[in-house]
C-alpha cells in the first residue's frame, strides 16, 4: 500500500512486509464492547466464551418468544462482519443464573466440547448463597432428576430406572447465622440441578421462587458461575477463565454480614 492508504482490498500476487519497532510502544488491542445482557471474555475461531448477566435466557426457546443469548451473539457476529456466522449451545445456565458459557463457533468445537461435557472434563463451579446452616462443612450430593412435563419442575426420584444421573460437589466458603456461601462444582449438568438438590437438603437458594421463596435482599435465585475450564478443540491447551461476583450477590452478602453484626 502507498503511503497514507489503509483500507482496499488485497489484490493477487501482492506481498507485504510487516516492521516492527521494539524501541516503540504499541497500544494493545481494546477490549471488546460488552453485548446487551452479556460480555465476551475470550473468542477464536472455535469458541466463544461470555459472561451472561441474570435474566437472559441462554438459548432461543418455544415457550418464551424473546431474543436469547444466542441471538443477541450471532447479532453481534453479523454487525462485526462474519459472514457465516454459527454459534452451537453445548452446555447452558438457567435465566436466573449468571456466569461463564462457552459457546461453539465451528463443528470440530461442538464435537470436543460436547464429548468433554459428557465425559465429565469441563470443570464448572459457581457460588450459592442459601438458606441455614449447611452441615458438614463439605459435601456432595447425588441422586437422579425427573422433570414433571406439566409443572416443568425438576425434583429427585428414587426408581433406578428413571431420571438422569445428577452429581453436585459444594464447599462452604462463609458462615452467616440466617444464610451458607457455598462453592458448587458440578459433576454433571442437569437442568436446575444445584437448585433443586440445595433445595431437597433444607437448603434452597435465597431468592428461587420456583424452589425456596422469594427474598428482600435479592430479586432472583442467587447463583452465579464463576470459573469454568476446558481443553480447547483445535490445541488441547486447557483454558480457564473467572468471572468476579455480580452486583447483586455481592449486595446480597454483604448485606447478610451487616444484620450478623
Amino acid at each position: 500500500m502507498r503511503p497514507g492508504e489503509y483500507a482496499r482490498r488485497v489484490r493477487r500476487g501482492e506481498t507485504y512486509q510487516i516492521q516492527f519497532d521494539e524501541s516503540r510502544r504499541y497500544r494493545s488491542r481494546s477490549p471488546e464492547r460488552p453485548g446487551i445482557g452479556y460480555r465476551v471474555v475470550h473468542r477464536d475461531a472455535d469458541v466463544v466464551v461470555v459472561d451472561k448477566e441474570a435474566d437472559v435466557l441462554s438459548v432461543p426457546t418455544r415457550l418464551r418468544d424473546e431474543e436469547s443469548l444466542v441471538d443477541r451473539i450471532l447479532a453481534s457476529e453479523q454487525d462485526r462482519g462474519v459472514r457465516h456466522a454459527s454459534l452451537r449451545a453445548v452446555h447452558r445456565l438457567d435465566r436466573d443464573t449468571s456466569g461463564l458459557l462457552v459457546f461453539a463457533r465451528s463443528g470440530r468445537a461442538y464435537t470436543s466440547l460436547r464429548e468433554q461435557f459428557a465425559g465429565r472434563a469441563v470443570d464448572r463451579r459457581y457460588v450459592a448463597v442459601v438458606e441455614g446452616k449447611v452441615e458438614p462443612a463439605e459435601g456432595r450430593f447425588a441422586s437422579r432428576l425427573v422433570e414433571d412435563k406439566r409443572t416443568l419442575r425438576v425434583r429427585s426420584t428414587r426408581r433406578p430406572d428413571e431420571g438422569r444421573e445428577a452429581i453436585t460437589e459444594y464447599r462452604v466458603s462463609e458462615r452467616l447465622p440466617e444464610a451458607t456461601v457455598l462453592s458448587v462444582r458440578l459433576r454433571t449438568g442437569r437442568k436446575n440441578q444445584i437448585r433443586v438438590h440445595c433445595a431437597e437438603a433444607g437448603h434452597p437458594l435465597l431468592g428461587d421462587r420456583r424452589y425456596g421463596r422469594p427474598s428482600p435482599f435479592i430479586h432472583r435465585a442467587a447463583l452465579h458461575a464463576c470459573s469454568l475450564a476446558f481443553r480447547h478443540p483445535a490445541t488441547d491447551r486447557v483454558l480457564s477463565f473467572e468471572s468476579p461476583w455480580p452486583p447483586d450477590v455481592r449486595d446480597l452478602v454483604r448485606k447478610l454480614r451487616v444484620r450478623s453484626r
